[in-house]
């Protein structure tokens, strides 16, 4: 059935290329206010660019060699090699690169290209004649424009229970949208001809009768996004095996075809499946920067939720087993509870719209959004066309290293009192637009040029990425007044991204003056920073890339939030006049305070009279009373115990509070001795790789490991004690602990890193004698 041309909104979920009658077509499948659509481009080729005298040998198969008005970033003109199909484009690249002719763009993938070009970043408007076939509207080379459409997405989160046979015991499903809700487990009871009890469990005699069934309902709940805990690196894996294993087609894309999982080199997993996004929970949590002590499900869930699984623990293997065994009800409960776990974390973090927003903010899928330098290229390649420039191929690189870093700089340690924290808001992109700095104004630096403190040259009117930054700044601020947390985060990420890709050996565009011009600057910001505030007669003991930590006069004490607006003022004044006279540019840094410190203290670094880098603690004034925090230190630490975390912090909090110690620690050195806090005495550890794999240097987390598995074959998280016998698992409840151990290797260290700053050491109070009378 065909529509009449109309306007349909839309989000793109994928995007794929595909053979047709010797023609490359471009495919998009998504959702939109029509219900499923796709979207088929034909007549738009593949193409890449080389330079014009370049020597194609004639045997090639390019469609079309065009002239156009781009050139390279040395300003060499180039021409446009067009092929019907994308595989002749490699075919011809290679060749090319073979012969030493230079390729350019010719990485970039031609249905990504499509929709940059034409600034689509996802959603959409498709204007065109839609056909209707098997629920799903067909548009053929519509006229496709960049919209604000957001659909209600269908959300499935699964989860699969395994037996130690290698088989599938259950399967549990989750599905949700703002109108519906449906949950099912599908379980193996060899004992039952099938049918369903509780409402959403459904038995079935085989592992290839539940297999065929979950595609069977999968393809009727019809998802758009399916969620899950390392859903795709076990269980989806694992469903394939199996289906391989039975032969059996799991084609869950919508249109029929099967998954695509893969391990990337980097160790992540990850799935293709058309019209449908996977979205894995650790790495989306990781990559936006939730901070966890461990990424199990049951450690988040508790932490988010405030409650957890239902088997949890190291006898969680017996349990599942002994479950499929007598009581299969409470296998799919639990299997359930797995998938309602998932959903209500994504849920309570707001995970998918935060994915949603970051891709229609890059360019990228759902999918894809951690990619920063695919999104720099999405939007960066059509502007540097609009500049009349071609990007090189990324193997053409001639990468000669890394900006310089941040500067970090301490002063002397020790215990300070009214320390005002005053912090560069968002400083390289501020950097970025402040001396015009991206890959356009480098290769037109002679136009209008302005330099950098780094004495590196820039073109102050032909750029691209300082304006964009603008753009995307401006919205953060309208998003925040609006309280539009995820959108604020998700130009945050971005913005913060672009300096890392410009600096990196992965991207097209990267120079040695792109990174090396906003590391510089920013180094030099700092220290003129500094400068100036020491000539205004305060003491700067602390600074770290973006942030300077500043003590305050005694006459500011009485009202420091004033005395650090001040300041952050001052310093923006006076930038701000120094940077047009020097460098003739206006500046758009803004220093901001940030926060006060009533006690603050600077660790000092060993063998030095300076105080540690990155390290620090300190009584931060907060609008419900003062909160102790902690930088770099112990207590943030997740290898330390939590006799030592809670040491320290009880150190500091009586310190602060000018209490003494001597009482305190002699305490807790009788309690340990006295064995009241085994308890708080387990070292966490992860392995990356088994046990058996480490050979050289045998940590102790290993040597644990290996008692508990003399295999080595575990690895992940490890809990252990230190006993008399050596490192020893926590699972074997030692009883023989080495309590000096602990009080040299664990409370020694911490005391003494605080107590020569108060007159005082760890020895003289602990192991303090009785004086001789004779």
């Amino acid at each position: 059935m065909e529509s009449k041309a109309e306007q349909i909104l839309g989000y793109i979920l994928t995007r794929e290329k595909k053979n047709i009658s010797g023609q490359t077509i471009y495919i998009y499948s998504g959702i939109g206010e029509c219900g499923l659509f796709k979207i088929e481009v034909k007549g738009k080729y593949p193409l890449f660019f080389v330079n014009r005298d370049s020597q194609i040998p004639k045997d090639l198969p390019i469609k079309e060699r065009k002239n156009v008005k781009l050139t390279s970033f040395s300003g060499i003109n180039v021409d446009a090699l067009y092929f019907n199909l994308n595989s002749e484009l490699y075919t011809t690249k290679n060749r090319l690169k073979e012969l030493s002719i230079k390729c350019y763009e010719s990485d970039i993938n031609p249905e990504e290209r499509y929709l940059m070009e034409r600034f689509i970043y996802g959603s959409l408007n498709i204007t065109g004649k839609g056909v209707k076939k098997e629920g799903i509207t067909i548009f053929r080379n519509p006229e496709l424009s960049p919209s604000n459409y957001k659909p209600d997405f269908r959300i499935l989160s699964m989860d699969i229970e395994t037996g130690r046979d290698g088989s599938i015991y259950s399967i549990g499903l989750h599905l949700t949208s703002k109108k519906t809700e449906y949950k099912a487990v599908l379980i193996r009871d060899s004992k039952k001809i099938g049918g369903t009890t509780n409402e959403y469990i459904t038995f079935y005699q085989t592992e290839r009768e539940l297999l065929t069934n979950f595609i069977k309902l999968f393809k009727e709940q019809d998802p758009d996004i399916i969620i899950g805990w390392h859903v795709i690196g076990f269980d989806l894996e694992f469903i394939q095996r199996r289906c391989d294993h039975f032969k059996i087609y799991l084609g869950l894309g919508r249109d029929g075809h099967n998954i695509n999982i893969k391990r990337n080199p980097t160790g992540t997993w990850g799935c293709t499946m058309n019209g449908r996004v996977v979205i894995d929970g650790p790495p989306t949590l990781r990559g936006a920067f939730y901070s966890f002590e461990s990424y199990k499900l049951e450690n988040v869930a508790q932490e988010v939720l405030g409650t957890g699984k239902d088997i949890s623990g190291e006898g969680k293997v017996d349990e599942i087993e002994r479950r499929f065994a007598k009581d299969k009800i409470s296998l799919a409960h639990y299997n359930l509870l797995d998938c309602t776990l998932v959903t209500d974390i994504f849920n309570k973090l707001g995970l998918i719209d935060l994915t949603f927003i970051r891709a229609i903010t890059c360019g990228l899928t759902m999918d894809r959004i951690g990619m920063s330098v695919a999104a720099f290229d999405y939007f960066m390649l059509p502007m540097t066309h609009r500049k009349g420039f071609v990007a090189p191929d990324v193997d053409g690189i001639d990468f000669t290293g890394q900006g310089s870093g941040g500067l970090v700089f301490t002063e002397e340690p020790g215990f300070y009192n009214s320390i005002v924290v005053l912090d560069f808001k968002s400083l390289y992109p501020s950097i970025i637009r402040t001396f015009f700095i991206d890959p356009i104004s480098r290769v037109l630096s002679s136009k209008n040029p302005i330099s950098t403190p780094a004495n590196i040259l820039f073109s102050s009117t032909e750029h691209v990425l300082p304006k964009y930054i603008k753009e995307l700044m401006d919205k953060r601020e309208e998003a925040k007044k609006n309280g539009d947390k995820h959108l604020s985060q998700a130009i945050k990420i971005l913005m913060n991204s672009f300096y890392g890709v410009m600096g990196t050996q992965g991207s097209r565009f990267y120079h040695q003056d792109l990174p090396k011009g906003i590391t510089e600057t920013g180094q030099w910001l700092l220290t003129t920073t500094k400068e100036y505030l020491k000539k205004l007669g305060y003491e700067v003991i602390y600074g770290d890339t973006d942030s300077l930590f500043v003590e305050l006069k005694e006459n500011d004490i009485l009202d420091y939030d004033k005395a650090g607006e001040n300041l952050a003022a001052m310093v923006n004044s006076y930038l701000s006049t120094y940077l047009k006279k020097e460098f003739n540019v206006d500046s758009v840094l803004e220093l901001e305070y940030e926060k006060h410190f009533r006690r603050f203290f600077l660790p000092g670094l060993r063998g030095s009279n300076k105080g540690a880098k990155k390290r620090y603690a300190g009584l931060c004034s907060t609008k419900n009373g003062e909160e102790l925090t902690f930088t770099g230190l112990e207590f943030v630490r997740s290898d330390w115990t939590e006799l030592a975390k809670e040491f320290q912090y009880n150190l500091f909090s009586k310190i602060f509070s000018d209490q003494g110690v001597e009482s305190y620690i002699k305490t807790v050195v009788r309690d340990l001795e006295n064995k009241e806090l085994d308890h708080k005495l387990i070292y966490k550890k992860r392995l990356k790789k088994t046990a058996r794999e480490y050979t050289k240097n045998i940590p102790p987390q290993v040597k644990a490991a290996l008692k508990l598995d003399p295999s080595g074959k575990l690895k992940g998280n490890i809990k252990y004690v230190i006993t008399n016998d050596g490192p020893t698992p926590a699972e074997f409840n030692p009883e023989n602990i080495n309590y000096n151990h602990y009080i040299d290797k664990q409370l020694k260290p911490i005391a003494d890193s605080i107590l020569p700053f108060v007159n005082n050491d760890f020895d003289s109070i602990v192991f303090t004698k009785q004086p001789e009378l004779f």
